[in-house]
């Protein structure tokens, strides 16, 4: 864990460029349900929101149960956005999880629902007015290895379905993130941010800045694209997180600066 001393890393406000760092759930894997573990990180790297995986807000959680989770981030000074990623294999799934997110209060979840569940999702979304924001999972996902598959689906439905870019599993595929922000962006409504160290299929996951992402490209199109969602940093190395979300998060920071004259 961080010292106490630690000073606060919080970015000033967003000039013209608007592009909002934030964290998904999964980078606190570690911590699993240490709620005050995460505010800790959270706080000391000046991050104010973030998604929620299930080990932090479990499914079945009662409408009291889950204020009482997101009173205590909010007291930290965190705002959670989004729940997932969420499985959603039958339409019962669907049901279930926009309920989950009703109980939570909470307008987005970042979801990987079957193709045939996606009568069902866009009935929910107009029911409740809850976004989903759909993840690509790389080569090895059968369903949506890069956004291309999702945008194909989901061009004719309501808007609200969207896509959740993850731009590790992107660059997995072979592809740029930022040409595939480029040609698909209108229906981006998040991003998992991270950097790979090959553009193949083993490529692994590592900090920002260790890979070969061309992250500033990615930025840069998501200004020119009037991008409006998070870039929220997914940390996927094993052990306790904090060292290495501070590095990625500094890292972003930076790039920001660079090339938009924060700071």
């Amino acid at each position: 864990m961080f010292p106490s001393s630690l000073p606060s890393m919080a970015l000033p406000p967003d000039s013209s460029a608007d592009l909002k760092i934030g964290i998904a759930g999964y980078s606190f894997a570690h911590y699993r349900d240490n709620i005050s573990a995460v505010i800790s990180v959270m706080q000391q790297t000046g991050v104010t929101h973030m998604t929620l995986k299930d080990f932090q807000l479990p499914y079945e959680s009662t409408a009291g149960e889950a204020a009482a989770i997101i009173s205590q981030l909010r007291k930290g000074g965190i705002e959670p956005y989004g729940l997932g990623v969420i499985y959603m294999e039958q339409d019962s799934d669907v049901d279930r999880f926009f309920s989950y997110a009703e109980r939570a209060g909470i307008k987005m979840i970042i979801g990987s629902p079957a193709e045939k569940t996606l009568a069902a999702v866009e009935r929910n979304v107009k029911s409740t007015g809850i976004r989903i924001a759909i993840h690509n999972h790389g080569p090895e996902d059968k369903r949506y290895p890069d956004i291309d598959t999702i945008y194909k689906l989901i061009s004719g439905l309501d808007s609200r379905i969207g896509i959740c870019l993850d731009v590790g599993h992107s660059f997995r595929c072979g592809n740029n993130p930022a040409k595939m922000l480029d040609r698909f962006g209108d229906r981006v409504m998040d991003m998992h941010i991270k950097d790979v160290t090959e553009p193949v299929a083993g490529g692994i996951s590592t900090i920002p800045g260790r890979g070969q992402i061309n992250l500033s490209d990615l930025f840069s199109t998501a200004v020119k694209k009037g991008y409006k969602g998070f870039c929220s940093l997914e940390y996927e190395r094993p052990g306790d997180p904090a060292v290495g979300i501070a590095e990625s998060i500094g890292y972003l920071r930076g790039m920001m600066t660079g090339l938009f004259g924060r700071g």
